[in-house]
This record gives structure tokens, sequence and C-alpha cells, in this order.
């Protein structure tokens, strides 16, 4: 049920996935180099070979024709176009449903000495159990030549048993899902409600910090990081709201957080919804985390909570497939405005090949209801926040270093 919700939610004229920009110190390497790469790790994420098939059950099936080269190539972005409004143009076009549901897109001099891997992927590829997300195979603790033959592959020949006898007409998602709702009552009735073919125009901002300081701010508020996170990017859709609807109001967001799953998951913990009301109107920063600190403590307390610490030593490099996994927990279906994904990363370095990753900014499409999502990872001690929004989001970066640097100065 889960996985034809969410492949219903991705319509041509809305598409939904997630864009994961990895920032890579050095010259970019070939899209045949990197294709090597990907080649030697994509069996450990196997759906990443596998494409939606079927008249009736749909099923996820080996894509006969598959080629890493079909799914690889070198971006074109015109000269003096930033990161952000390229990336307009990505989260406008859909992925196409005749091949596996991903791409990536090798982003030359992105900035002085560093380039950028893009890499699009439907959320409904990854589970966090038996699929992961590719990026979460390409990435090492060291630097790592990429040499080597690229393992021989054979498609299967008995395919999977298909998920989608709720999900009967791919062409028509609309109708699919309210197919899926007639036959599961209340469980999906949100679902059909939020679902819509309107055409909105998505922009895409992004904004680093030094983790030290958020850490800071937690140790003299008496807060965890995740609550000066959520304060931090509250302050981002405080100015999303001044430059887009002229007014302030408290939206609803879906705040995922990691539980305990006693191991089981590929991550180490599953991904629970989470809702809270968002303190826009609330005067000051300070008060404004104090809400949220408030807000958030009753699942702090749960023993359920998995601490972020025992979330940054699993094996491969694991924000990825958390951030698709938390986007999976819009099937829930409530109502909700923001999206605010938080994932901690590895404290130490990882590498592509030999090339040192600096940031991974993970961005995800608004879906349903929503206005702004915003994807936070921390990676070697640094932070992203990476926003994308129904509107203007020209202040985002300013309105959330301006919120840290109050709150600094407040626990000074």
């Amino acid at each position: 049920m889960a996985e034809s919700l969410l492949l219903a939610r991705d319509q041509a004229a809305q598409p939904w996935h997630q864009v994961g920009v990895l920032i890579v110190e050095g010259s970019a390497p070939t899209p045949a180099t990197l294709a090597r790469l990907v080649g030697q790790r994509i069996g450990y994420a196997p759906r990443f070979r596998r494409k939606i098939a079927g008249t009736g059950l749909q099923s996820w099936i080996d894509d006969r024709g598959f080629k890493v080269s079909g799914h690889l190539r070198a971006a074109n972005r015109p000269p003096g176009t930033g990161i952000s409004d390229w990336l307009d143009n990505q989260f406008d076009s859909p992925l196409d449903r005749l091949h596996p549901l991903w791409d990536a897109q090798v982003l030359a001099d992105v900035a002085p000495g560093r380039w950028g891997l893009v890499v699009r992927a439907h959320p409904a590829l990854v589970d966090g159990s038996d699929n992961v997300h590719l990026v979460h195979e390409l990435l090492d603790e060291q630097p790592t030549p990429i040499s080597g033959d690229v393992p021989a592959w054979e498609p299967a020949v008995d395919q999977p048993p298909g998920f989608g006898a709720l999900f009967k007409n791919l062409t028509d998602p609309l109708q699919a899902l309210r197919d899926a709702a007639a036959g599961l009552g209340g469980m999906a009735e949100n679902g059909v409600r939020q679902a819509t073919a309107t055409p909105v125009q998505r922009h895409q901002n992004t904004v680093e910090c030094a983790l030290a300081d958020l850490k800071r701010v937690a140790r003299g508020a008496g807060c965890t990081v995740h609550d000066v996170i959520v304060a931090l990017a509250t302050a981002g859709v405080r100015g999303w709201q001044i430059a887009n609807v002229g007014r302030l109001s408290d939206p609803v967001a879906l705040v995922p957080l990691a539980v305990d799953d006693a191991g089981a998951s590929a991550i180490g913990c599953a991904v629970a919804p989470q809702y809270i009301q968002l303190p826009v109107t609330t005067t000051t920063a300070a008060d404004r985390l104090t809400a949220i600190a408030t807000l958030t403590q009753a699942r702090i307390d749960s023993d359920a909570l998995v601490p972020a610490a025992e979330l940054v030593d699993q094996a491969g490099f694991t924000p990825a497939t958390t951030h698709a996994v938390a986007a999976r927990t819009v099937a829930g279906g409530r109502p909700h405005q923001v999206f605010i994904s938080n994932v901690p990363g590895p404290a130490t370095p990882r590498w592509l090949g030999e090339q040192r990753v600096r940031m991974l900014h993970a961005f995800a499409s608004t879906v349903d209801e929503q206005v702004i999502s915003v994807g936070v990872t921390s990676l070697d001690g640094r932070i992203s926040f990476a926003a994308t929004g129904q509107g203007l989001l020209h202040s985002f970066a300013r309105d959330i270093g301006d919120e840290l640097g109050v709150l600094l100065r407040a626990v000074a």
C-alpha cells in the first residue's frame, strides 16, 4: 500500500522526488569514471536497476536494458547560472517511468576547486531495510581509487511479485490513488484528499553553518541540537511567509524522528512521523526555541527515540537513505504545510573515490499541501539547510544566519 500511495503522489504536473547535491573537492571526473564506481556499487542498492512494470498488477522488475551510462551525464548548466536557479528545472522535470526512477548529473565548477554530483531519486525506491539509496553505497571512510572491473549483471528471469494490486493504472495516478482508497477506507482518505495535479513553481536555496555553533546554543539553552535545528528552520519558514504570504501564521510541520527498530534496518532505526505546530508568530528567537523544545520533549522522553550519536555510526553513508525514508512518512496522510527532515551524518570525512566530500545538500520536492520543505544534513562538522519552497526563497540563508546569530549572543 505505502509504495502505491507514494508513486501516486508523483504527477507530471507536480513531480515528487528528492535531489541530493554532493559537493566534492577537486576537478569533476568524467561521467565514464563515475559510471565505473556506480557500476561497482549498485548491486548493494538493487532497486536502482529496477523499474515499474505491468498493466494490471504493478511490480518492481529488473530493467533488462539497464545501463548506468543512461542515468549519468554531464549537466548542461548555462554560464552564470547559479545552482539554485539550475535546480529549479530539475524539480519541474519528471523522472522517466520507463526506466529506474533516478538519474545523476555531474555539475562542474560549483565553487572554486569544487564540483557537484546531483542525484535525483523517487522516495519509493528506498525503504531503509532491503533497499537503500545508491549514494549510501558510493561514499567511503577513506580515499579509494576508482579502479577495477564492473561486476557482470544479468536481469532476473523470475521477477518479484507486484506490490501494486491496489495501484492499477500508473497513467492516471490520481484515479489509481482513489481506487486504492476505495479498498482501504479511512487509511488512504487523507492521501486522496491531498493529491493534486495543479502545477506549481518551486525554488531552492541552501545555507551551511558550523555544527559547533548549534551545539553551543543547545548547551546554553538547555535543549537538544534537534530543537535548535527546528528553530532555525522555523526562522526560514517565517521569512518565506513574509515574502510570499504577507502575514504570519503557525503552520503544522511534519518532522520525522528516528525511533528504535532493534537494529533491523540498514540505517539502525525506523523513522516515524511527528507533527508539531511551528511557533512562527512567536516574537523572539529565544521564545521560539523554548516553544519548540517544549513541543518535542514528549518524544525526547520516550525510550523509543534513537539519539543522534547512534545514527552517525552506521555502515555506509546513511543520510541519503534516511532522508528518503523520512520522505515516505507523508503516506500517513495528515495535512501539514511544512516538512523538516533532520538527518545527522558522520562527524568524520567521507570520500567519493579519492576526492573529499564536503557536504550533502538534501532537497525534497513539496508534495500534497506542503508549501516548503527543509532537508537538514550534517557532515564532518558542517550542517546544511536545503530548502524547497513554492515561491521566493531569496532570504532563506539570511534568515537562518540571523536567527543563529541572535541565539549565539543569547547564550554567550
